[in-house]
C-alpha cells in the first residue's frame, strides 16, 4: 500500500495515469500494474506474483472513514457532527475522491471540525465503528484491492 500523494513522477506506472479528471481507480490502476511488472522484473522468474499485489491510495486514510459519516462521529466521539461530515461527503462521487488540495484533505476537513482531532487514534476508532465491509461497500478501489488480496493462494 502506497500513498499517492507526493509520488514521484518517475514512480512505476506513474506516467501511465490518465488525465485530470479521472477516477480514483483510473489513477492508480495504471500505478498498481507498473510496480507490479518493478517487481516482477527485479525479482526474476522464480517470483510468484500472485503473492503481491499493490495498492495506490489515493488520499488520506481518512477518506474511508468518509464512508459511513455516523460511524465516523461516533468514532470520533463526535456524535452531533454526522451531518456535517455527510455534507462534506456529499460533494464527492466516492469517498476514495475527497480531496481538493493539501489544505483540503480529509484529514484536513475532519479536524476543521473536530478541536483536537487526533489521526491515528481517533481514525483506528473510526475505522472500527465503520467496519471494514462499510468502507468496501463505499470504496470501490479499495473493495477491489481487499478482492485481489482475499484470492491470494495460500503458501504451501
Amino acid at each position: 500500500m502506497v500513498d499517492y500523494y507526493g509520488m514521484l513522477r518517475d514512480w512505476p506506472g506513474r506516467r501511465a495515469v490518465p488525465p485530470i479528471g479521472a477516477t480514483p481507480s483510473q489513477i492508480a490502476e495504471p500505478i498498481e500494474q507498473g510496480m507490479l511488472d518493478a517487481v516482477v522484473g527485479a525479482m526474476g522468474s522464480g517470483f510468484d506474483a500472485r503473492r503481491f499485489v499493490p495498492y495506490v491510495m489515493m488520499h488520506e486514510f481518512e477518506a474511508m472513514l468518509f464512508s459511513d459519516c455516523n460511524g465516523l462521529a461516533v468514532g470520533i466521539g463526535q456524535p452531533a457532527l454526522a451531518q456535517d461530515l455527510q455534507a462534506i461527503r456529499d460533494e464527492f462521487d466516492t469517498p476514495e475522491g475527497i480531496n481538493d488540495s493539501p489544505d483540503s484533505a480529509p484529514s484536513k476537513r475532519i479536524e476543521g471540525l473536530v478541536d483536537g482531532y487526533r489521526k491515528p487514534l481517533m481514525g483506528i476508532d473510526a475505522a472500527e465503528a465503520i467496519g471494514l465491509e462499510a468502507i468496501r461497500g463505499e470504496c470501490e478501489h479499495f473493495a477491489g484491492w481487499m478482492g485481489r488480496l482475499e484470492g491470494v493462494p495460500a503458501v504451501r
